[in-house]
């Protein structure tokens, strides 16, 4: 029996038969050439993506620094404190008598010299006291001159005018005293300077032992200053001082200490310190100065720039220890330092770190001891 191959099927090499798909239907079995080379090409992509952004990951978590190493330098160290331009020679004139001010004959600001009148008391009541007294003076010169020329004749005993002299002597005392208060009712200048405060107007009545006016010498100046008991310890006489003015910002003074106060303000916690000023001064009393004291100067000493520095937390009001990243074989490590000296462009480093070793200045927030850094070119 003959056997009909239909039009869709042709024989195997065995004889088996192998059906064929229809022609519409071949490209679901055999992608063209084209189409693979697009998914071979999608694959290497994803697979590309895929290691570099393993390598991103990577890299991002390993921080960029900055590595210096310390430089040697002068470091001055120095205690601060605010201070106040004062004069050396200062008085409060007033009167020890109290009367009605009747004139005020200078200004605040006025220039005087020792002795020129300030003001004027009533003198009235005084002048009074000093004539009567002058008249009780009289009488008892007359009194005792009688006496004395009867005396001899035995009218009078050597008890009577001895009583007469010591009447005399009374009133002669009697008159210096209204003399002094009279002259009281004048208030003079004690010395010469400026006034820089006068605290009476016409009309006003004037207690007696009360300063009514504040004169300043403007010969000899000083700067006196307030130093934290924690720092006065290290304060010694003859040390520098540099004083800062707001009025002068381009111009530091220098004096040196000529006084320290060996008892200390218990309200505030600070002791005084003085420092006389040279005679051609800029400086006006009543200005607020800054001043740093130096207790410490080291011309060779190893400095950092403060961005490289952290503190800990403060302690009792002061800056917590003090820390560094030194980077050795591309890992950071946390060292402690002991800080000396500081200032706005550089902070000395007392222990802990040497002249060789690398720093991480500004190092980033996140970067922790032990951690792998990337270095900037």
């Amino acid at each position: 029996m003959a056997t009909t191959l239909p039009h869709d099927a042709r024989p195997a090499q065995d004889g088996a038969l192998v059906p064929l798909p229809p022609a519409a239907h071949a490209d679901t079995l055999l992608p063209p050439p084209r189409r693979r080379r697009r998914t071979l090409l999608v694959l290497l992509v994803l697979l590309l993506a895929g290691v570099g952004g393993g390598s991103w990951l990577f890299l991002g978590r390993t921080p960029l620094v900055t590595l210096i190493r310390p430089t040697r330098g002068p470091a001055i160290e120095a205690v601060y404190a605010t201070g106040i331009v004062e004069a050396i020679d200062t008085a409060r004139a007033g009167t020890t008598v109290a009367g009605r001010v009747i004139a005020v004959l200078v200004q605040e600001g006025d220039t005087v010299r020792a002795g020129q009148v300030l003001a004027l008391l009533d003198p009235r009541q005084a002048q009074q006291r000093l004539e009567d007294a002058r008249a009780r003076l009289a009488l008892a010169e007359q009194e005792l001159a009688r006496d004395r020329a009867l005396i001899g004749t035995g009218v009078r005993s050597l008890q009577a005018m001895q009583r007469s002299e010591a009447e005399r002597d009374r009133a002669e005392a009697a008159v210096t005293l209204a003399a002094r208060e009279l002259d009281e009712h004048r208030i003079v200048a004690p010395l010469d300077g400026v006034v820089m405060r006068r605290d009476v107007e016409p009309g006003n009545t004037a207690a007696a032992n009360t300063g009514l006016f504040t004169i300043d010498s403007t010969r000899r100046l000083r700067v006196a200053a307030d130093v934290d008991e924690r720092d006065i310890a290290q304060v010694r006489m003859g040390a520098r001082m540099a004083i800062h003015a707001d009025a002068y910002p381009e111009e530091a003074f220098v004096a040196e200490v000529t006084n320290i106060r060996r008892q200390g303000d218990t309200a505030t916690r600070t002791f005084r310190v003085e420092a006389d000023l040279p005679a051609d001064t800029k400086l006006f009393i009543g200005m607020t100065v800054d001043t740093n004291i130096v207790v410490a100067e080291r011309p060779d000493a190893l400095l950092l720039p403060p961005d490289a520095v952290r503190h800990d937390a403060p302690q009792g009001g002061r800056p917590g220890p003090a820390t560094v990243f030194r980077v050795t074989d591309g890992v950071a490590r946390r060292v402690p330092v002991t800080p000396g000296a500081t200032g706005p462009s550089a902070i000395e480093i007392r222990e802990g770190i040497g002249p060789e070793d690398a720093i991480v200045r500004a190092p980033p927030a996140d970067l922790a001891d032990g951690m792998r850094v990337r270095v900037r070119p």
